[in-house]
């Protein structure tokens, strides 16, 4: 009896001792998972955000992040030097510093290889492709920067493109109009020599003042607006342009080039323009300012400095100069600028540049313009490629597009995007068409080479340390020795 209820008592224990381990074990076991599901720090992916473009980016990962509470977005704000010199360090070495890259256009090439191509993160992460509109994009764009080597590596984020801004109001003056007139007649012969010393047509000098569609309107248009070459001019600048030693030296080249690389001479004597190569080779790959090819080079450059002449501090001027000079009234033009300023020069003018507001008009650059798209996409050496993927697929939604586009000037990628905003702003249709046949500049691998050694010898040139001849012959034993062609 005694032993019976010893044992009873053992029993009893030993099941109280069973539920309490099993209690323990599911509240540890719940209690984990709980921690796993709800409390676990975030993934954090790394994304790099560009220029004009950085505070769309950084408003889109915003609110990404509340719709992903388990995913943390943290936007490395770079200028594209910076930028471009951090990421190709980060590729040279694999460190994964970057889970989600951002290239100019003409990276495509040196970028192409280091990022994911779409099949690969659908292999990975089959479940995790949350935009398929594909055939909404842009296809003169997105075939080019969106792909290499025949497979998609990422997105079109920023579908830029160079664009004009001019001072409206000064245009339509009929005083200025009537300066214009007298002084274009006192000055044809001055004008005439720049304009044939460029390789341009002394045909198409205007003889009236007009916003330029072509490069000879704008080269005398800028001299009548430049007090320098007219001291009535009621602007100091006549057009805006930047000659410092940076990437911008390689897309105003281009532009200027394209003029004549897209006339009918320019395709019997090149051949059609070439992707990945551009406006800037020929048809067989060569450098198409080659002296031995043309002398269009070297007009072409002196072309560039007779606009510098109508700029302040040319080899100090960079963007935000630009940005400064025509927003505060002191250029009448800013020929060769981006649609991504639209937001800064029309909408917020106003609060950022009262002295234009409402007294700015926009138009295609003249000549032919580049086009000049900001890519995106998922870093190989990234330790969140699914999370990164996520967030830049997230990016090419419609809302997220119309967002970029409010926020800071990120032309939109897709078409039903711009038709939707179309009635909003009539300046698309002027984007778009800008768009559809643009110059393009080369995206090949050796880029950052080649943009490095175009923005010297022509800034060498612009700065009167070497001739327009030396400096053309130069470049292209450069360019030529960088790309291995003999």
């Amino acid at each position: 009896m005694g032993d019976k209820a010893i044992w009873n008592s053992k029993g009893i224990t030993r099941i109280q001792m069973i539920i309490i381990v099993v209690v323990v074990l599911i509240a540890a076991i719940g209690g984990g998972l709980y921690y796993f599901l709800v409390m676990r720090a975030p993934v954090t992916i790394k994304v790099v955000a560009i220029a004009h473009a950085a505070a769309g980016i950084q408003e889109l990962a915003n609110n990404f992040m509340k719709e992903h509470p388990d995913i943390k977005i943290e936007c490395i704000l770079l200028d594209w030097e910076t930028g471009r010199d951090r990421q190709l360090h980060d590729m040279a070495t694999g460190a994964g510093e970057f889970d989600v890259y951002m290239w100019d256009c003409i990276y495509t090439g040196a970028f192409g290889p280091h990022c994911y191509t779409l099949d690969e993160l659908k292999s990975m992460y089959p479940d995790s492709e949350t935009f398929k509109d594909y055939s909404d994009f842009i296809q003169s764009i997105d075939s080019r920067y969106a792909f290499w080597n025949g497979k998609r590596i990422g997105y079109i984020v920023c579908a830029n493109v160079m664009a004009m801004f001019y001072r409206k109001d000064l245009f339509e003056s009929p005083a200025v109009k009537a300066q214009y007139a007298t002084w274009i007649q006192n000055n044809l012969d001055l004008v005439r020599a720049r304009v044939v010393d460029s390789g341009l047509d002394p045909a198409k000098i205007p003889m009236e003042l007009k916003v330029p569609t072509v490069l000879e309107e704008l080269l005398a248009t800028a001299m009548f607006f430049t007090k320098t070459f007219n001291p009535d001019s009621p602007t100091e600048i006549g057009n805006c342009i930047m000659a410092m030693k940076t990437h911008t030296i390689h897309w105003e080249y281009c532009w200027l080039f394209a003029q004549w690389r897209r006339s009918p001479q320019g395709l019997a004597t090149l051949g059609p323009v070439t992707p990945p190569y551009g406006d800037l080779f020929t048809s067989t790959a060569k450098p198409a300012f080659d002296p031995a090819v043309s002398d269009m080079g070297v007009k072409i450059l002196k072309l560039f400095k007779y606009l510098t002449d109508c700029q302040i501090a040319p080899m100090e001027t960079e963007w935000s100069q630009c940005m400064d000079n025509f927003g505060t009234g002191k250029a009448a033009m800013w020929a060769g600028s981006w649609a991504s300023c639209f937001i800064d020069f029309l909408e917020k003018a106003p609060e950022e540049y009262p002295t234009i507001a409402g007294k700015v008009g926009v138009a295609p650059s003249p000549g032919v313009g580049a086009d000049g798209t900001w890519q995106v996409g998922v870093s190989k050496y990234s330790k969140h490629a699914k999370e990164a993927w996520l967030f830049i697929q997230y990016m090419m939604t419609s809302d997220s597009m119309k967002i970029a586009w409010t926020k800071s000037s990120s032309f939109p990628a897709r078409r039903s995007v711009i038709q939707d905003l179309s009635s909003q702003y009539p300046v698309f249709t002027t984007f778009l068409t800008a768009l559809e046949n643009p110059s393009t500049r080369n995206y090949v691998p050796e880029n950052p080479q080649l943009e490095d050694s175009i923005a010297k010898w022509v800034t060498d040139y612009i700065a009167g340390t070497v001739d327009a001849e030396t400096a053309i012959t130069q470049l292209t034993a450069e360019w030529k020795q960088i790309l291995g062609i003999p």
